[in-house]
């Protein structure tokens, strides 16, 4: 029986998250993928047997990757503003690096909201708390001030995903009124939204 090669997986892998960022589980091919691959579509299928079993393992990927990010959250060791700080520049360096991550996890979600929810809760099957909770806690506990912990979690992912999403619209807007943005590092974006969390979690000025 021949022998899987890591070279040739690592590289389906590769060309199956670019595939599925780009058109979701019902709109990519497995032709794509060997395509992308530059492998025969026979020599995908040895390695996967089918679109599904491929895309769950890239999903899985993907999220468990995402919610790595927000690990720094936990860490009761930090205050509560310098978690969400640490987790600011994490978020927008994965984004950048995946910058389609955000458009496919929301898209598969709104087609199988079940999958999502089982997924997550065997991905965060050991953790006690997450981000609202805790938000609420340091709440209740005078830590930060009397804030909606939900809304604040909606302007934080907001702010740090949508340039991603909208980024084609952005470089029209730019181009077209002569404004040149020059952010390749994100340094600013990432400030900009540090800015957002310290006024909003200290209510002091910028």
């Amino acid at each position: 029986m021949k022998l899987k090669d890591s070279n040739t997986e690592e590289r389906i892998m590769e060309a199956a998250k670019a595939v599925f960022m780009k058109y979701g589980l019902y709109g990519a091919r497995m032709q794509d993928i060997a395509d992308t691959a530059k492998i025969n579509k026979a020599l995908l299928h040895y390695y996967f047997r089918n679109k599904e079993k491929l895309f769950d393992q890239v999903f899985d990927g993907a999220l468990s990757r995402y919610f790595e990010q927000m690990e720094v959250i936990h860490d009761d060791s930090l205050p509560i503003l310098e978690r969400i700080l640490i987790y600011v520049v994490q978020i927008i360096d994965f984004l950048s690096e995946y910058p389609q991550m955000s458009m496919f996890i929301i898209k598969e979600i709104s087609i199988n909201e079940k999958l999502f929810k089982e997924k997550v809760h065997k991905i965060k099957r050991n953790k006690n708390a997450n981000i609202l909770t805790i938000l609420e806690k340091s709440r209740k506990f005078n830590e930060i001030p009397d804030i909606d912990p939900v809304l604040f979690l909606i302007h934080l992912h907001s702010l740090c995903s949508y340039p991603f999403l909208a980024a084609p619209i952005f470089k029209v807007i730019t181009e077209n009124s002569n404004i040149p943005f020059h952010d390749p590092s994100n340094l600013k974006l990432k400030q900009s939204v540090k800015d957002y969390v310290i006024y909003t979690l200290t209510k002091k000025s910028i």
